[in-house]
């Protein structure tokens, strides 16, 4: 029996036991004596811990933001939300975001910080001592609540103070760009955003859904606190209740709204209005329902209330912080900008003019139009047809790379399926053979080689969950290259050369794994292309429904 339980093992793929190690915690600055619960419930290895007066801290996590473009990179982000009940306030539109401080990697990476969690009672009282003398004599876990009802205006002293404190007790702590140290501000909607979304820590695809990818098994309340009665029922949680975004950050979405350093502007047609407004919160909170917190959402405030003739307030609107850095940061850097400009305005080997080509055209027929000798008009004549060449040589190499994308996420479904097959029937297998082998145990009543075996089952269980896990990957994987197709395409370009590789697929008849693999690519894509966003339980749903059908023999 002990050789029959190594067999599966062997078939599993595992030992009967594993090692894990814990992580260290975060460095604690020795200054810092509050208890870790009423700054940082919930502490990773990489946060970054800044003392505060009085013993307190605030806790910061590194947001990435990679570019190849230099000291004058960004990274291009779609923010807001397709099809928005009101799209002058949370419509889509194209933006940029990069962080001051860089990574040790060179130029083409850098990042900024941001709060792990909102500013907190206590942290918001500890900022209005003078001196020692003047520190709260105890800090409780009721003080770990969010502050609200604070103004703008409150807040943004809140970090002068802060960074002119820490810039004369923590200077060694904070990050630096050369010789000029960050400075502690509000976040701009971008970089606000941006991180809520879960940055650089999830797929393009999950990037643009309504909210961070929660895993299977695990609710929305896990994650936001709203409104409902499931839920906060409109009273402000205590920092670390509910489990991080996928860049270790609480409460981005729902329990205190969260104001920004933007002015307001509306959304028009995929870009900000011109005029500047009042102050915008994002985020949603306790007094929200969950259906309409998303990380898309935006709302403007007035900074003053005409009624009441004063600054105007909210009792669920609170803040979190960003470390950043001034954007010229030495005398040297004046050189390497002015250089790095003057390398982006060289034209693109690929594309040699600065303006459209429809503008280019409507020139060249303007001046075809008004030439007077032959000379003239068969030069321009000349230029007409070479710009149709290449453009139709353009697009004749865009049609093959979107067939060869078409073919590949085919394959990869099929791979996914493959792999997801094989997998779940060894494990199946193995599963109902430790269930005879622990039948087989408790009748000999043989305790050592039950342990085995029941330590077994647990394997295959976890091997079972690895498995699942897997297969979330691949969808995540086939999901990124539905994104890339949707967001850099026209929808009627993308549809024809996916119908112009049906034929590779649909050879062996619609009872083909392949021929199913590719229904259900025109299907995801025509989801993606009305919806805006990539729908992942039906993707995933897809996936299973061809492995079953190949199960019941179904499917070839």
């Amino acid at each position: 029996m002990r050789k029959k339980l190594g067999m599966i093992l062997v078939t599993l793929g595992v030992g009967l036991a594993a090692q894990t190690f814990a992580q260290d915690g975060p460095f604690v600055p020795e200054s810092v004596t509050w208890e870790e619960r009423l700054y940082n419930p919930n502490p990773m290895a990489d946060d970054l811990v800044l003392p505060l007066p009085c013993g307190g801290a605030m806790v910061f996590r590194k947001v990435t933001t990679p570019n190849t473009d230099g000291v004058v990179g960004d990274v291009p982000v779609i923010l807001g939300q397709q099809g928005s009940e009101q799209p002058f306030l949370d419509g889509l539109r194209k933006s940029f975001v990069s962080g001051a401080f860089p990574d040790g990697e060179g130029t083409t990476r850098g990042y900024f910080l941001i709060a792990k969690y909102e500013l907190t009672v206590a942290q918001h009282q500890v900022s209005q001592v003078a001196s020692a003398e003047d520190c709260p004599n105890r800090i409780g876990r009721r003080q770990a609540i969010p502050v609200t009802g604070l103004s703008k205006a409150e807040i943004e002293r809140f970090a002068e103070r802060y960074t002119v404190w820490l810039m004369n007790n923590a200077q060694d702590l904070l990050p630096a760009v050369g010789s000029t140290i960050g400075y502690v501000r509000l976040p701009t909607e971008e970089e606000w955003e941006f991180a809520a979304r879960g940055g650089l820590n999830v797929a393009p695809s999950e990037f643009r859904a309504t909210r961070p990818p929660i895993p299977d098994g695990e609710s929305i309340n896990e994650y936001i606190a709203h409104n409902g009665s499931d839920s906060a029922g409109g009273d402000l949680q205590i920092i670390g209740t509910l489990k991080p975004n996928p860049l270790g950050l609480h409460d981005m979405l729902g329990n205190a709204w969260e104001m920004v350093g933007t002015p307001f502007a509306l959304v028009r047609h995929g870009r900000l209005h011109g005029q500047a407004g009042g102050i915008v919160r994002r985020g949603g909170g306790v007094d929200w329902p969950v259906a309409e917190i998303t990380s898309a959402q935006r709302f403007e405030m007035a900074p003053y209330s005409v009624r009441r003739l004063d600054v105007q307030t909210n009792r669920f609107t609170g803040a979190r912080f960003v470390l950043s850095a001034i954007s010229i940061t030495s005398d040297d850097q004046n050189s390497a900008l002015i250089a790095e400009l003057d390398r982006m305005a060289q034209p693109d080997p690929g594309l040699v003019t600065a303006r459209s080509e429809e503008e280019v055209r409507s020139l060249l027929d303007q001046m075809q139009s008004s030439a007077v000798t032959p000379r003239e008009k068969t030069q321009i004549q000349i230029i007409q047809e070479t710009l149709a060449a290449a453009t139709a040589e353009r697009n004749s190499q865009r049609d093959q790379s979107l067939r060869m994308i078409s073919n590949s996420s085919v394959l990869l479904c099929n791979q996914a399926v493959q792999r997801y097959l094989t997998a779940r029937l060894a494990s199946d297998t193995a599963l109902r053979e430790l269930d005879e082998l622990e039948e087989i145990a408790r009748s000999e009543g043989d305790d050592a080689f039950l342990a085995d075996v029941l330590d077994a089952q647990r394997v295959a269980r976890e091997r079972l969950a690895s498995l699942n896990e897997k297969l979330r990957e691949d969808v995540i994987e086939y999901a990124n290259l539905i994104e890339g197709l949707a967001v850099h395409y026209d929808a009627d370009v993308v549809m024809k050369q996916v119908d112009f590789v049906r034929e590779d697929h649909m050879t062996r008849g619609d009872t083909s794994r392949r021929a199913e693999c590719y229904k259900a690519l025109r299907r995801h894509l025509q989801v993606r292309f009305t919806a805006g966003l990539t729908d992942f339980p039906i993707i995933q749903e897809d996936f299973q429904s061809i492995a079953i059908a190949v199960l019941d023999g179904a499917l070839q």
